[in-house]
């Protein structure tokens, strides 16, 4: 609770369970970004392709985003803009284009860096209500 306080961040409320599959998410998106990063060394850019589709929008995805964010204004839309950029990395690759990859690949991150300065996961009871959510958020 102490670092709950200090921790100025936007709260994103998720339950035990949707927060484990949120970092197992991000976790797959760090693997992406190492594959990209070997695909760029070795200029395999059907490699570095398939990395950045593992992180890119789907309708799948955007539902994902829509839940996990529901209870932290701008952070769907935030999750959201990331995946969009990572689809612009694989673009890029199909064409054969170092520079333009490794810009959407820094534009990818920055979203990574801004999001994560901006949110933290608050962990919550399954069905918590939403005046407890709506709480949380008025908290920051």
């Amino acid at each position: 609770m102490e670092l709950d306080r200090m921790d100025r961040r936007t709260p994103v409320p998720l339950s035990p369970h949707m927060a484990l599959h949120q970092k197992q998410n991000m976790r797959d998106h760090l693997e992406a970004i190492q594959a990209i990063i070997a695909g760029l060394a070795k200029q395999d850019f059907p490699a570095i392709e398939a990395a950045a589709a593992r992180m890119g929008f789907s309708k799948e995805m955007e539902g994902m985003c829509q839940r996990m964010g529901a209870g932290a204004p701008g952070f769907s839309d935030r999750a959201i803009k990331f995946h969009k950029t990572a689809d612009e990395i694989a673009v890029y690759a199909q064409k054969k284009d170092q520079k333009g990859v490794l810009d959407s690949l820094n534009r990818t991150l920055a979203q990574c860096v801004s999001c994560h300065a901006t949110y933290r996961q608050q962990i919550v009871a399954a069905g918590t209500s939403s005046t407890l959510i709506e709480r949380l958020k008025s908290s920051k």
